[in-house]
């Protein structure tokens, strides 16, 4: 009887690691050498494989997905940086723009200025002057030459 129940262990291993598709390799270490490197793998079945191949998958399309926001928002910083050296460049230009305009504002506390704006723009005189204003000839004005020295326009 135990040799019999020893036959059927023996039978259900065999079928056990047919079905799990081992292999057992044995390599001798070196030439002269008394050690082996025994080598145990273990082939998949078709039906693990297809279920590496599905977790390959999901694993790659979870990946995926989670790099998409940061592609997204690499774009999202490439373009915010680019409004920020625009800004930085009109921040600039305003400031010169202002600088300058108080420099103005300074000097127009000097006497100076304020006469010279006052003729300039104002078109004022101071008392006693008198503005003169440089005709220029049109249509209306006859020309120089008939005019004689005498004559006066009014």
């Amino acid at each position: 009887m135990p040799g019999i129940l020893k036959k059927l262990s023996n039978q259900i291993n065999k079928k056990k690691s047919a079905e799990k598709n081992v292999s057992l390799t044995v390599i001798p270490k070196g030439p002269g050498s008394q050690d082996i490197h025994v080598e145990v793998t273990r082939n998949l079945t078709a039906k693990k494989r297809r279920s590496h191949r599905r977790f390959a998958a999901f694993l790659f399309t979870v990946m995926f997905l989670s790099l998409f926001p940061m592609v997204r928002n690499l774009f999202v910083y490439m373009n915010m940086n680019e409004e920020y050296k625009q800004l930085q460049q009109v921040n600039q230009e305003l400031t010169a723009v202002r600088r300058r305009l108080e420099e103005e504002r300074d000097s127009l506390d000097s006497p100076e200025m304020i006469e010279r704006l006052a003729r300039e723009e104002l078109d004022m005189v101071m008392p006693g002057e008198s503005k003169v204003y440089q005709a220029i000839p049109t249509v209306d004005i006859p020309e120089r030459d008939k005019v004689r020295s005498d004559e006066a326009f009014h």
